[in-house]
């Protein structure tokens, strides 16, 4: 405490030094708010820590459950003496991690679609699912029934209309639940079998199988249905399947010959008046979920890249610009319709899926990309340009 030494007199005229304590207000109160201030400070870092505890145990169960899981699959090879696994072995190792997810609309009737086991939390107790965001969508409430007959109710913690994806989560999951393991969808071939297990029609549990027919296939979300402004932007990298997808599959997954997650699958293309499937499925790629989900649990929301510009789909031998946002970050970095964009970050960019592609799978708000662009169709003299991207519109 601040004190003071101040000499007084006695009586006699004698004086003497005393030691007398006088209370400073204004320091005291300083150093109570600075109490304060060091009291809210460890208060905001021991939740931090407690939040990042968590995290870190969720993630450590997760782990620990996926090592599991190859342990097993190490198990399968060494016995069977193979490399890939049979559609028996994948859908006795996968199918009870996936889920029928069934959702309450606010006129109480009942939709349904399929999801799977991505992250345990609650020391493992609980978990994280995910599936379409379209599944969830404008429901009041949900629940989740695993292939055992367990089912217990789920709340939405995260959506995100551009990919797709919803995270719900649960506070108990019967033991043999576990979650799946996010494979590597850039190295998928066309021709490679894979499998996709959910709820076609209600109907829990159904395995299906069929290769790969095609990569990178691009769909606008207005075709999907879903409205301006969200439905002007595009769903990038898709994987084509022809592995039968049905109502209800929404959410499954796609497992590659190694009971891997590649994709979830969310729409089937449709001809004549038949909602049924048809030969084409559509699944999203496992390094869109691998890059969306955790923001989804941990935010609640992801942010795509954002450049603000239109453009020619069928332009080939770059991305021709058509319009420019005039508030947009290519607006800010100076290209102009008619630009042609054909390369980025130095990697050439044969057509517009090439770029956003790239920006989807590598990219996020903030970050800087160089881009080579030509002007008034001279390529002969093209132009280095920075752009700073921005954060798509929510």
């Amino acid at each position: 405490m601040f004190v003071k030494i101040k000499a007084i007199e006695n009586r006699k005229g004698l004086s003497m030094a005393k030691n007398e304590v006088v209370v400073d207000r204004k320091f005291i109160i300083v150093m109570f708010l600075v109490c304060l201030a060091i009291g809210a400070g460890f208060a905001f870092i021991y939740s931090e820590l407690d939040t990042r505890f968590n995290v870190l145990e969720s993630d450590y169960a997760t782990l620990q459950a996926q090592m599991n899981q190859l342990t097993r699959l190490v198990g399968i090879f060494q016995q069977s003496n193979v490399k890939n696994l049979t559609a028996v072995q994948i859908y006795n190792l996968t199918s009870d991690s996936v889920v029928l997810i069934s959702c309450t609309l606010s006129n109480g009737s009942i939709v349904e679609g399929s999801g799977f086991v991505f992250r345990l939390y609650l020391n493992g107790s609980g978990g994280y699912i995910i599936t379409n965001n379209h599944v969830v969508e404008n429901t009041t409430s949900q629940s989740v029934t695993f292939y055992n007959g367990t089912s217990v109710p789920a709340t939405v913690i995260g959506t995100d209309v551009y990919s797709d994806l919803a995270v719900l989560r649960v506070n108990s999951l019967p033991k043999p639940a576990q979650p799946l393991i996010l494979g590597n969808s850039t190295q998928l071939m066309v021709g490679e079998p894979v499998y996709a297990i959910g709820s076609p029609f209600g109907l829990s549990g159904t395995m299906t199988a069929g290769i790969v027919s095609q990569l990178g296939r691009v769909i606008t979300l207005g075709d999907l249905g879903v409205p301006p402004p969200y439905g002007n932007y595009q769903m990038v990298d898709l994987i084509q399947t022809d592995a039968a997808i049905n109502p209800g599959n929404s959410g499954s997954p796609l497992l590659d010959n190694l009971g891997f997650v590649v994709g979830m699958t969310f729409a089937i293309e449709t001809a004549g008046g038949v909602n049924g499937f048809i030969g084409v499925g559509y699944a999203i790629p496992s390094m869109i979920i691998y890059r969306v989900i955790p923001s989804l649990i941990n935010n609640g929301s992801y942010s795509h890249p954002y450049m603000g510009i239109g453009y020619n789909p069928n332009y080939v031998g770059g991305l021709l610009i058509t319009s420019v946002n005039n508030t947009g970050p290519a607006h800010n970095a100076g290209l102009q319709p008619d630009d042609i964009i054909t390369k980025v970050d130095g990697l050439t960019i044969s057509r517009a899926e090439d770029l956003l592609v790239y920006l989807e799978l590598y990219k996020s708000p903030g970050d800087v990309i160089q881009l080579t662009v030509v002007r008034n169709n001279d390529f002969s003299s093209p132009s280095n340009i920075s752009l700073t991207l921005g954060a798509r519109p929510q």
